[in-house]
């Protein structure tokens, strides 16, 4: 009972949040505090119904690449631990059991314990993964603790970064942030491209 309660909390949280969103962001921009942007931050990433980099742009445009950059960063982090820690002691057991049912999630599964760090990081990394679905995963899997966040903290920064520089860059020059986040993208498609050739090598050595 108690973990839907916990799964109801998180819904109305996200309804509030999806119809205040608007009103939160330009609630943040009269009120420039430290702590309230780190709020805005967390309660952004917890409850995804802004998608984040649109976030991060919008503080790179209103505080700098610096402040945007540590305070998404911190934020992200944050909600990252909070929904992989409630996965891991609400859910892990049921959800557990459902991902041994499916044969491909299960292999991946037995990968991603076998190579924590290394798959958590390519997740942080590979702009196409959902971040919420990666806490949530990482979380009913056998992810450590320390793993998980030292990985999370590492991976997050160079997209919470770019994307930070692009909205700063967004005053003074709109092409050099289209620009800018371009590259990113072209960048991690390269990544990708690469991710996906060696893993089909790698399959069919085996």
């Amino acid at each position: 009972m108690r973990k839907w309660l916990w799964l109801l909390l998180y819904v109305l949280l996200a309804g509030v949040t999806f119809i205040y969103r608007y009103e939160l962001l330009a609630w943040t921009d009269l009120h420039q505090s430290i702590p309230l942007l780190l709020a805005m931050a967390t309660l952004f990433a917890l409850v995804p119904v802004i998608p984040y980099k649109i976030v991060i742009i919008a503080f790179g445009y209103s505080y700098g690449t610096a402040t945007a950059a540590w305070i998404c960063w911190l934020g992200t982090t944050l909600a990252a631990l909070l929904v992989y820690t409630g996965a891991r002691t609400i859910f892990r057991n049921q959800a557990r059991s459902y991902l041994e049912r499916i044969r491909v999630l299960n292999r991946f599964t037995t990968w991603m314990e076998a190579h924590p760090f290394m798959g958590i990081m390519s997740m942080r990394l590979l702009p196409i993964v959902p971040q919420m679905a990666v806490n949530i995963y990482a979380g009913i899997t056998y992810t450590p603790f320390w793993v998980f966040m030292v990985a999370t903290a590492i991976g997050k920064l160079p997209a919470i970064f770019v994307f930070a520089y692009a909205g700063s860059q967004a005053e003074s020059s709109i092409w050099v942030s289209l620009l800018i986040l371009s590259g990113y993208l072209v960048f991690m498609t390269i990544i990708l491209f690469l991710f996906r050739l060696r893993s089909r090598k790698k399959s069919n050595s085996e």
